[in-house]
């Protein structure tokens, strides 16, 4: 993570102070390394000694103590080791040539040093930059609104930058400015885009910091910009996905109910019909017959019209069960009961265990998600061959029921799409006949009540097997005790 700008302009004003600390020391340094190797080593050209001195400031600060590191060593040559001593006269047109050449020398080799320390410390920066702005961006593609990114932002720029942070979407400024209470505000988006406006508070030595933390906060503005227009983009293309597919499922809806709701209306129409034309002449057993023809196709009709609106529900999101506990056994027997009353010739097989578990759920949505998928399995089943209903609890203490069939089974590539409104494929519940609502109603509920619904292969391998399982839940007596 960058160095806040706090800590930024603390280490500033410190290397300041040591700089010119450092320029005094290693001068007086200078000087007596000098003065030893002039009477212990009888070194004679003693300018090395200082030029030494002047490249180890320049390197380790900027140019302003470089050079007067420079001075000083010019200085202090002068005055030391360059006859007359002790004075700053220069008797001899050599000698003059000599300290010139000397301060020349200096001033460039300590400009050329501190420059070079200055582009490793500019570099140091922009890799700090970097940095920051990678950890931003790193975590704001993870964001999925507004509120993340305001989340995220604030602490990067408090962070990095020691600064507060006002951020509002969809809301701009006219132009990047300071108002009179210190907040920079900086608009977000580029050209007539407007994204926000992003406002920062710095600390109150703003004007004492360097461009370097202000062109840190446009690039960081910048990346919270790119995270808004992403968002901007990616809730209009869920927009426009919802939009076609709320299209999509409206033709399918029309072409279904152009067909499927059709034909038990022909079929009532003509019972109904043939008994008010011929009701009289007609034996009894074929009227009884018309009139269980009425009744079929009414209940029939009756289905594919409460599917439509379960469907329209699940949808809207208006599905919120109000649960009580209900045993396992109560609700299996009452919806295989419905499913007998318009399929009689439907066989039913129970496995649910000595002792029946207790579910908690909303037991009439609940009755009907088991009811759709006892016909989805009635239907696929051969003639004579019962739908297997079994139920038990798996370690975690989650509640399984699986409903079996002996049909041709679901393929693989297409058990992630079975439970998807109006599937057409051979298999599901629009195979035969209805609208091919039945097991996405089912999936809607299951999920209602915080559960899951998934096909999978049959008894031996041979036809299917869709399985509710629903999360543990405190039975009663343990909630009494708690």
């Amino acid at each position: 993570m960058t160095e806040p700008v706090r800590h930024l302009e603390y280490r500033q004003r410190f290397d300041r102070a040591a700089g010119l600390l450092l320029a005094v020391g290693a001068s007086l340094a200078a000087v007596g390394i000098a003065a030893v190797a002039e009477r212990w080593l009888g070194l004679a050209d003693l300018s090395l000694v200082f030029m030494l001195a002047v490249l180890l400031v320049a390197s380790r600060t900027r140019t302003g103590p470089a050079l007067a590191t420079a001075v000083l060593c010019f200085l202090a040559y002068n005055f030391f080791f360059i006859a007359p001593r002790y004075t700053f006269y220069i008797d001899a047109r050599h000698g003059i040539v000599t300290v010139s050449l000397f301060l020349a020398a200096a001033l460039l080799a300590g400009g050329l040093a501190s420059r070079l320390a200055m582009q490793v410390d500019a570099l140091e920066r922009a890799r700090r930059h970097a940095e920051a702005r990678e950890a931003l961006v790193r975590r704001l593609s993870s964001a999925e609104d507004d509120a993340t990114v305001l989340r995220i932002a604030t602490d990067v720029f408090r962070d990095v930058l020691d600064a507060d942070l006002w951020l509002r979407a969809d809301v701009a400024t006219a132009r990047d400015g300071v108002d009179e209470q210190g907040w920079w505000f900086l608009p977000l988006g580029a050209g007539e885009e407007r994204l926000g406006t992003l406002g920062l508070k710095f600390p109150g030595y703003l004007d004492r910091v360097e461009d370097g933390p202000r062109r840190l906060a446009r690039a960081l503005a910048d990346d919270v910009a790119g995270a808004l227009r992403r968002l901007r983009l990616q809730h209009a293309l869920d927009d426009a996905r919802l939009a076609h597919e709320r299209e999509r499922l409206r033709a399918a809806l029309l072409s279904s109910v152009s067909h499927d709701l059709r034909s038990p209306l022909a079929a009532i129409l003509g019972a109904a019909g043939a008994l008010e034309s011929y009701g009289e002449r007609l034996p009894a057993d074929e009227r009884g017959a018309l009139l269980e023809t009425v009744r079929q196709e009414g209940e029939r009709l009756d289905r594919y019209i409460q599917n439509l609106l379960d469907m329209t529900r699940i949808d809207h999101g208006a599905l919120s069960p109000v649960r009580e506990w209900i045993g396992v056994d109560e609700l299996v027997g009452a919806a295989a009961a419905r499913l007998r009353r318009y399929r009689p010739d439907a066989l039913f097989a129970s496995d649910l265990g000595a002792a029946p578990a207790l579910i908690r759920v909303h037991p009439a949505l609940f009755e009907q998600a088991l009811l759709n998928l006892l016909d989805n399995a009635a239907k696929f089943s051969p003639p004579g061959r019962p739908v297997r209903v079994r139920a038990g609890r798996d370690a975690a203490g989650a509640t399984w029921l699986d409903v079996i069939d002996a049909g041709p089974g679901i393929p693989a590539a297409e058990r992630a799409h079975v439970f998807d409104p109006f599937h057409t494929a051979e298999r599901g519940d629009r195979g035969r006949d209805g609208v091919g609502l039945g097991l996405a109603i089912a999936r809607g509920i299951v999920e209602a009540h915080g559960g899951r619904l998934e096909a999978l292969d049959g008894d031996d391998g041979v036809g299917a097997r869709l399985r509710i399982v629903l999360p543990a839940d405190a039975p009663p007596e343990a909630e009494d005790d708690a």
